[in-house]
């Protein structure tokens, strides 16, 4: 069987590691961004030199796209990169409260159709808060990118014992894979690349949880779910 790194994606001469990839990846990044950037001045430069409105409108939506395409790059060489977070006290429903407000924030529409189950429990989670967010985050992102059989996606909290559990539920209309989460690049389209999960699920196992996906071929149902150590006592 192969593992991660041996699954990595394939070259003309052969195989390339993860390693191999991510290294390229981040120095494609790296140049192009730089790139970008004096794009970015010359433009600033041209839109000095003229007082035609137009132009100088022009201008500002041909900077604001080159600073996206930068954006973009910095999200793909991070996306590829080994998560290294930097663990703090964090209560569970502050964690909660937060993705919330950031599902909300994100998705307007779509984020008012989550049906939310949050079992009330007193818990304190050792995380990185931005990026375990980010993490959770990525399962909606995911669930909303496809269309959904159902009409919400369902998301529940709990505290049993020393673990706190994250998951969200959601319907399909054909059935899939979850074992393609530890695939990377498997489903590639405009705008996104099939790193999000891979990402997401080493943000978890980093801090010693576990991100797992289930597909219920009877109800057509995806379960993901996010695992994590926590304490019930007081920080």
């Amino acid at each position: 069987m192969k593992t991660e790194v041996e699954a990595a994606p394939q070259a003309a001469n052969g195989n390339v590691s993860w390693e191999n990839f991510v290294k390229f990846v981040r120095q494609l990044s790296h140049d192009l961004r730089n790139q970008l950037n004096a794009a970015e001045l010359q433009s600033a430069l041209i839109g000095e030199l003229t007082n035609d409105a137009e132009i100088k409108s022009e201008i500002r939506r041909l900077r604001e796209l080159v600073s996206q395409l930068g954006v973009t790059l910095q999200s793909l060489s991070a996306s590829v990169a080994e998560p290294r977070p930097t663990a703090l006290p964090y209560a569970a429903k502050d964690f909660i409260a937060d993705m919330q407000k950031k599902i909300a924030h994100e998705f307007p529409e779509k984020g008012q159709t989550v049906k939310w189950e949050v079992l009330p429990a007193s818990a304190t989670l050792n995380i990185d808060p931005e990026l375990t967010e980010w993490a959770a985050v990525e399962l909606f992102r995911n669930a909303f990118r496809h269309d959904l059989a159902g009409d919400a996606v369902q998301a529940q909290a709990s505290v049993e014992g020393d673990w706190f559990t994250f998951s969200i539920r959601e319907a399909k209309k054909e059935e899939i894979d979850p074992a393609q989460w530890t695939q990377p690049l498997q489903n590639v389209s405009h705008g996104h690349y099939g790193l999000g999960l891979r990402r997401a699920r080493k943000i978890i196992a980093a801090q010693g949880g576990e991100l797992t996906a289930k597909f219920d071929p009877a109800s057509r149902t995806l379960t993901s779910t996010i695992m994590l150590p926590c304490s019930t006592e007081s920080p």
